[in-house]
C-alpha cells in the first residue's frame, strides 16, 4: 500500500511597513538602553576613587603632602585622564593628567580644556589668575616650558577664594601628548607645588 503524502499549504502573512517599522523602532529601543546602561557602567567606574588613581598612577607617579585619593578617571583605548586631589577639605592640592594621541582632530590644547573643569564637586575648582610668566622646568625627563599662573582659587563648598599657584606642562613624544596641570593653594603653596611637580615621573 503506497504511503499517501499530505501537504497542508502554510498562511502566508504579509507584513505591513508599519510593523517593520515598529520592529526597527523596537530594535533601536533596545540598543538605546544597552548603551544607556554600558555608559551608566563606564561613568561609575570613572567616579570610583580607587580606579581613577589607577588610572592616574598608570600614566605618571607622584606624591602629594598628606596623601592623595582619586576624583575620576577614564581610560579609553590609548587616550586616558585622571584627576586626583589631596585628602583636605576643601583639597589644597589638585592635580590632572592626561595622555592622548594627536591628530588632525585633536589639537595640543584639548587636554588642557578638560583640566580646568573636573567633572566632580571633589575638585571642582575657579581659578582666576591674576599673574602668568614661562619658565623651564623638568617634566617627563626633558626641560619643557611650564606655564605658572599665580591667583585666587575657590570650590563650591568653600566660596571664598584662597591665594593659589598653578603650573600647566605638556610634551609630545611619538604624536602622543601627556600633559599635567597642578594647583596648590593656600599659604605654603609655592612650597607644596613644587614638592608635587618635582615628583612627578612619567611613564
Amino acid at each position: 500500500m503506497d504511503d499517501q503524502l499530505t501537504t497542508s499549504e502554510i498562511p502566508q502573512y504579509s507584513v505591513s511597513v508599519w510593523e517593520i517599522i515598529l520592529i526597527v523602532i523596537a530594535a533601536l529601543t533596545l540598543i538605546g538602553v544597552g548603551l544607556v546602561g554600558l555608559g551608566i557602567k563606564v561613568l561609575n567606574n570613572a567616579f570610583d576613587p580607587i580606579r581613577a588613581e589607577a588610572v592616574a598612577r598608570s600614566l605618571i607617579d607622584y606624591k602629594i603632602p598628606g596623601g592623595s585619593q582619586g576624583v575620576f578617571g577614564i581610560n579609553i583605548g590609548v587616550a586616558k585622564l585622571a584627576w586626583v586631589r589631596s585628602t583636605t577639605n576643601p583639597p589644597d592640592v589638585v592635580l590632572f593628567v592626561g595622555k592622548t594621541p594627536i591628530n588632525e582632530e585633536t589639537s595640543k590644547t584639548d587636554l588642557f580644556d578638560l583640566s580646568v573643569n573636573p567633572p566632580s564637586e571633589d575638585a571642582s575648582q575657579d581659578f582666576v589668575a591674576t599673574a602668568s610668566r614661562t619658565d623651564n622646568k623638568v617634566f617627563c625627563g626633558k626641560k619643557v616650558s611650564t606655564i605658572v599662573e599665580e591667583g585666587q582659587q575657590s570650590f563650591a563648598d568653600s566660596p571664598d577664594p584662597v591665594p593659589a599657584i598653578r603650573y600647566i606642562a605638556s610634551t609630545v613624544q611619538d604624536e602622543v601628548e601627556q600633559v599635567v596641570v597642578v594647583t596648590a593653594n593656600g599659604k605654603n603653596a609655592a612650597t607644596r607645588i613644587e614638592q608635587v611637580f618635582s615628583s612627578l615621573k612619567c611613564k
